[in-house]
Protein backbone atom coordinates (compact mmCIF):
# COMPACT_ATOMS: atom_id res chain seq x y z
CA UNK A 1 0.00 0.00 0.00
CA UNK A 2 1.30 3.96 -0.79
CA UNK A 3 2.44 5.73 1.98
CA UNK A 4 4.02 8.59 2.79
CA UNK A 5 7.12 8.66 4.77
CA UNK A 6 5.70 11.75 7.24
CA UNK A 7 2.14 12.64 6.67
CA UNK A 8 -0.12 15.64 8.46
CA UNK A 9 -3.60 14.69 7.93
CA UNK A 10 -6.30 17.21 7.85
CA UNK A 11 -9.52 15.77 6.75
CA UNK A 12 -11.14 12.33 5.85
CA UNK A 13 -12.04 11.30 2.38
CA UNK A 14 -15.33 10.50 2.27
CA UNK A 15 -15.81 7.01 0.43
CA UNK A 16 -18.66 8.72 -1.68
CA UNK A 17 -15.60 10.40 -3.06
CA UNK A 18 -13.61 7.38 -3.10
CA UNK A 19 -16.65 5.31 -5.25
CA UNK A 20 -16.65 8.88 -7.49
CA UNK A 21 -12.86 8.52 -8.51
CA UNK A 22 -12.21 5.23 -7.84
CA UNK A 23 -12.37 4.17 -12.05
CA UNK A 24 -10.32 7.08 -13.05
CA UNK A 25 -7.21 6.93 -10.98
CA UNK A 26 -3.98 4.63 -10.89
CA UNK A 27 -3.74 1.79 -8.55
CA UNK A 28 -2.26 2.66 -4.97
CA UNK A 29 -3.96 6.27 -4.86
CA UNK A 30 -7.84 4.81 -3.63
CA UNK A 31 -5.87 3.15 -0.64
CA UNK A 32 -4.25 5.84 0.38
CA UNK A 33 -7.50 8.46 0.47
CA UNK A 34 -8.69 5.71 2.41
CA UNK A 35 -6.06 5.66 4.94
CA UNK A 36 -4.53 8.76 4.79
CA UNK A 37 -6.97 11.29 3.73
CA UNK A 38 -6.56 14.53 2.29
CA UNK A 39 -3.22 16.68 4.40
CA UNK A 40 0.53 17.54 4.24
CA UNK A 41 2.91 15.58 2.46
CA UNK A 42 6.70 15.59 4.75
CA UNK A 43 7.42 18.34 6.78
CA UNK A 44 8.20 21.65 4.72
CA UNK A 45 4.79 22.12 3.55
CA UNK A 46 4.73 21.86 -0.08
CA UNK A 47 2.81 18.82 -1.74
CA UNK A 48 -0.59 18.42 -0.43
CA UNK A 49 -3.26 15.49 -0.81
CA UNK A 50 -6.08 17.44 -1.47
CA UNK A 51 -10.00 16.09 -1.77
CA UNK A 52 -10.74 15.62 -5.63
CA UNK A 53 -14.30 16.43 -5.36
CA UNK A 54 -13.54 19.31 -3.45
CA UNK A 55 -10.92 20.08 -6.20
CA UNK A 56 -13.28 19.65 -8.72
CA UNK A 57 -15.88 21.82 -7.52
CA UNK A 58 -13.15 24.74 -6.76
CA UNK A 59 -11.51 24.31 -10.36
CA UNK A 60 -14.37 24.12 -12.45
CA UNK A 61 -14.00 26.99 -15.36
CA UNK A 62 -10.22 27.70 -14.00
CA UNK A 63 -8.27 25.34 -15.34
CA UNK A 64 -10.21 23.01 -17.78
CA UNK A 65 -8.43 20.01 -17.19
CA UNK A 66 -9.30 17.21 -19.48
CA UNK A 67 -12.20 15.28 -18.74
CA UNK A 68 -11.93 12.80 -16.72
CA UNK A 69 -9.06 14.47 -15.13
CA UNK A 70 -8.47 13.89 -11.18
CA UNK A 71 -6.98 16.16 -8.97
CA UNK A 72 -4.12 14.20 -6.60
CA UNK A 73 -2.30 17.27 -5.23
CA UNK A 74 -1.66 20.87 -4.90
CA UNK A 75 1.35 22.68 -4.18
CA UNK A 76 2.68 25.50 -1.93
CA UNK A 77 2.93 27.39 -5.01
CA UNK A 78 -0.62 26.88 -6.25
CA UNK A 79 0.90 24.10 -8.54
CA UNK A 80 -1.86 21.53 -9.10
CA UNK A 81 -1.09 17.60 -10.36
CA UNK A 82 -3.64 15.79 -12.00
CA UNK A 83 -4.37 11.95 -13.49
CA UNK A 84 -5.98 11.40 -16.64
CA UNK A 85 -5.69 8.27 -19.16
CA UNK A 86 -2.04 7.06 -17.67
CA UNK A 87 -0.41 10.94 -17.50
CA UNK A 88 0.13 13.20 -14.84
CA UNK A 89 -0.30 17.04 -15.62
CA UNK A 90 1.36 19.30 -13.58
CA UNK A 91 -0.77 22.36 -13.89
CA UNK A 92 2.34 25.33 -12.87
CA UNK A 93 -0.13 28.26 -13.33
CA UNK A 94 2.36 30.78 -12.23
CA UNK A 95 4.10 30.04 -15.03
CA UNK A 96 2.05 29.39 -17.56
CA UNK A 97 2.87 26.08 -18.05
CA UNK A 98 1.85 22.42 -17.73
CA UNK A 99 4.42 19.77 -17.59
CA UNK A 100 3.28 16.37 -18.20
CA UNK A 101 4.56 13.41 -16.11
CA UNK A 102 4.98 9.85 -18.50
CA UNK A 103 5.62 6.26 -17.69
CA UNK A 104 5.51 6.80 -14.10
CA UNK A 105 3.51 4.55 -11.78
CA UNK A 106 1.77 6.26 -8.53
CA UNK A 107 4.51 4.86 -6.20
CA UNK A 108 7.02 6.19 -8.31
CA UNK A 109 5.29 9.86 -8.41
CA UNK A 110 5.24 9.26 -4.71
CA UNK A 111 9.05 9.01 -4.14
CA UNK A 112 9.83 12.01 -6.66
CA UNK A 113 7.57 14.36 -4.20
CA UNK A 114 9.73 12.70 -1.47
CA UNK A 115 12.90 12.92 -2.89
CA UNK A 116 14.40 16.40 -2.10
CA UNK A 117 16.75 16.45 -5.37
CA UNK A 118 13.28 16.56 -7.48
CA UNK A 119 12.14 20.11 -5.25
CA UNK A 120 13.89 22.26 -8.05
CA UNK A 121 14.86 20.18 -10.76
CA UNK A 122 11.50 19.22 -11.18
CA UNK A 123 8.59 21.13 -9.61
CA UNK A 124 10.65 24.07 -9.50
CA UNK A 125 9.89 25.25 -5.51
CA UNK A 126 12.00 28.12 -5.30
CA UNK A 127 11.72 30.55 -4.27
CA UNK A 128 8.79 28.69 -1.62
CA UNK A 129 11.98 28.46 1.12
CA UNK A 130 12.89 31.52 1.61
CA UNK A 131 8.94 32.88 1.88
CA UNK A 132 7.99 30.24 3.84
CA UNK A 133 10.62 31.26 5.94
CA UNK A 134 9.47 34.58 6.17
CA UNK A 135 5.61 34.26 6.66
CA UNK A 136 5.47 30.13 7.54
CA UNK A 137 3.86 27.55 5.96
CA UNK A 138 0.70 28.83 3.85
CA UNK A 139 -2.75 26.86 5.04
CA UNK A 140 -3.91 23.71 3.49
CA UNK A 141 -6.25 25.89 1.09
CA UNK A 142 -3.80 28.20 0.54
CA UNK A 143 -0.61 29.08 -1.24
CA UNK A 144 1.88 31.80 -2.19
CA UNK A 145 1.15 33.83 -5.01
CA UNK A 146 3.23 36.81 -7.02
CA UNK A 147 2.34 40.21 -6.82
CA UNK A 148 1.93 41.07 -9.23
CA UNK A 149 1.71 37.73 -11.36
CA UNK A 150 4.76 36.78 -13.15
CA UNK A 151 2.50 37.22 -16.55
CA UNK A 152 2.28 40.71 -15.46
CA UNK A 153 5.32 41.91 -15.41
CA UNK A 154 6.13 40.40 -12.10
CA UNK A 155 9.23 39.28 -10.35
CA UNK A 156 9.86 35.49 -9.15
CA UNK A 157 11.44 36.93 -6.31
CA UNK A 158 10.78 35.60 -2.67
CA UNK A 159 9.51 39.36 -1.66
CA UNK A 160 6.96 39.00 -4.35
CA UNK A 161 4.95 35.88 -3.15
CA UNK A 162 2.48 37.00 -0.26
CA UNK A 163 -0.45 34.30 1.33
CA UNK A 164 -3.91 34.05 -0.43
CA UNK A 165 -6.19 31.55 -1.02
CA UNK A 166 -5.56 28.85 -3.35
CA UNK A 167 -8.33 28.12 -5.63
CA UNK A 168 -9.22 31.79 -5.38
CA UNK A 169 -5.30 32.82 -6.61
CA UNK A 170 -5.65 30.54 -9.20
CA UNK A 171 -8.99 32.01 -10.66
CA UNK A 172 -7.28 35.50 -10.69
CA UNK A 173 -4.34 34.03 -12.71
CA UNK A 174 -6.19 32.21 -15.03
CA UNK A 175 -8.52 35.73 -15.76
CA UNK A 176 -5.84 37.22 -16.70
CA UNK A 177 -2.80 35.43 -17.71
CA UNK A 178 -5.39 32.71 -19.38
CA UNK A 179 -4.86 29.04 -19.71
CA UNK A 180 -1.56 27.28 -18.96
CA UNK A 181 -0.41 25.90 -22.07
CA UNK A 182 1.38 22.21 -22.12
CA UNK A 183 5.31 22.84 -22.10
CA UNK A 184 7.34 19.60 -21.76
CA UNK A 185 7.63 15.88 -20.87
CA UNK A 186 9.15 16.40 -16.97
CA UNK A 187 12.38 14.75 -16.45
CA UNK A 188 13.36 13.67 -12.91
CA UNK A 189 16.54 14.65 -11.67
CA UNK A 190 18.86 11.18 -11.28
CA UNK A 191 19.44 10.63 -7.48
CA UNK A 192 22.77 8.78 -7.70
CA UNK A 193 25.79 9.52 -9.73
CA UNK A 194 26.04 7.46 -12.53
CA UNK A 195 29.11 5.03 -11.64
CA UNK A 196 31.60 4.68 -9.05
CA UNK A 197 34.19 7.66 -10.27
CA UNK A 198 31.40 10.47 -10.45
CA UNK A 199 30.27 9.29 -6.86
CA UNK A 200 33.34 9.60 -5.74
CA UNK A 201 33.60 13.38 -6.76
CA UNK A 202 30.42 13.71 -5.65
CA UNK A 203 30.96 12.84 -2.34
CA UNK A 204 34.13 14.83 -2.22
CA UNK A 205 33.07 17.65 -3.34
CA UNK A 206 29.26 17.56 -0.81
CA UNK A 207 32.27 16.96 1.96
CA UNK A 208 34.22 19.81 0.67
CA UNK A 209 30.51 22.21 1.31
CA UNK A 210 30.41 20.58 4.55
CA UNK A 211 33.68 21.40 6.01
CA UNK A 212 33.28 24.68 4.87
CA UNK A 213 29.67 25.04 6.20
CA UNK A 214 31.15 23.81 9.94
CA UNK A 215 34.26 26.11 9.54
CA UNK A 216 31.65 29.23 10.07
CA UNK A 217 30.09 27.50 13.83
CA UNK A 218 33.11 25.46 14.67
CA UNK A 219 36.36 26.28 13.62
CA UNK A 220 38.98 23.52 13.25
CA UNK A 221 35.74 21.01 14.50
CA UNK A 222 37.13 17.22 14.02
CA UNK A 223 34.25 15.70 12.07
CA UNK A 224 33.09 12.15 11.12
CA UNK A 225 31.77 11.89 7.37
CA UNK A 226 28.69 9.53 6.87
CA UNK A 227 27.61 8.65 3.17
CA UNK A 228 23.87 8.83 3.21
CA UNK A 229 21.55 6.24 1.93
CA UNK A 230 19.47 6.79 -1.16
CA UNK A 231 21.55 8.99 -2.90
CA UNK A 232 20.74 11.53 -0.32
CA UNK A 233 24.47 13.45 -0.06
CA UNK A 234 26.49 13.24 2.50
CA UNK A 235 26.34 13.87 6.40
CA UNK A 236 29.31 15.65 8.60
CA UNK A 237 29.05 15.05 12.15
CA UNK A 238 30.61 17.09 15.21
CA UNK A 239 30.65 14.25 17.99
CA UNK A 240 30.90 16.27 21.00
CA UNK A 241 28.73 18.23 23.76
CA UNK A 242 27.03 21.29 21.75
CA UNK A 243 28.37 20.26 18.47
CA UNK A 244 25.98 18.81 15.68
CA UNK A 245 25.25 17.55 12.26
CA UNK A 246 25.27 19.03 9.12
CA UNK A 247 23.53 17.13 6.42
CA UNK A 248 24.56 18.46 2.95
CA UNK A 249 22.68 17.11 -0.52
CA UNK A 250 23.47 16.72 -4.03
CA UNK A 251 22.38 20.65 -4.67
CA UNK A 252 24.45 21.72 -1.97
CA UNK A 253 21.88 22.85 0.22
CA UNK A 254 22.28 21.73 3.90
CA UNK A 255 20.94 21.12 7.06
CA UNK A 256 21.79 21.57 10.44
CA UNK A 257 20.88 20.36 13.26
CA UNK A 258 22.62 20.39 17.19
CA UNK A 259 23.89 17.39 19.35
CA UNK A 260 20.61 16.95 21.07
CA UNK A 261 18.74 16.19 17.96
CA UNK A 262 19.19 12.30 17.40
CA UNK A 263 20.47 11.09 13.87
CA UNK A 264 17.15 9.70 12.42
CA UNK A 265 15.38 12.40 13.46
CA UNK A 266 17.77 14.99 11.62
CA UNK A 267 17.86 12.66 8.74
CA UNK A 268 13.85 12.30 8.24
CA UNK A 269 13.60 15.67 8.23
CA UNK A 270 16.97 16.08 5.67
CA UNK A 271 14.72 13.48 3.59
CA UNK A 272 11.65 15.36 3.90
CA UNK A 273 13.54 18.40 2.39
CA UNK A 274 13.95 20.36 5.44
CA UNK A 275 17.21 23.30 5.05
CA UNK A 276 18.97 25.34 6.82
CA UNK A 277 19.04 28.75 5.21
CA UNK A 278 22.58 29.60 3.89
CA UNK A 279 22.88 33.02 6.07
CA UNK A 280 22.11 31.00 9.48
CA UNK A 281 25.36 29.77 9.10
CA UNK A 282 26.93 32.95 9.57
CA UNK A 283 24.85 34.21 12.45
CA UNK A 284 23.54 31.38 14.29
CA UNK A 285 24.53 28.28 16.03
CA UNK A 286 22.88 25.64 18.19
CA UNK A 287 19.47 24.06 17.73
CA UNK A 288 17.48 22.65 14.49
CA UNK A 289 16.99 25.30 12.07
Amino acid sequence: MTTFRTFDPVAPISDETIARFAGQVPDGVTELWRSQGAGFVGTDGYFRVVDPARAAEMLAGVLELPEGATVLFTTALGDVISHVNGLYLVVKARVGAIDVVQDTTFDQLVAHLEDPAQREAAWEWEPYPAARDRDGVPGFEECFGYVPLLALGGSPQPENLQRAGLYEHLAVIAQFAGRPQVRQVLEFAASEPANATDAAADEDRLVTVGRALFAKLTPEAALNVVRLPDGLGVCLIHAVRGGGTIFVAPDETALFVGSSVDFETGLGAFRDGVRTPPEKFDIDRGGNR
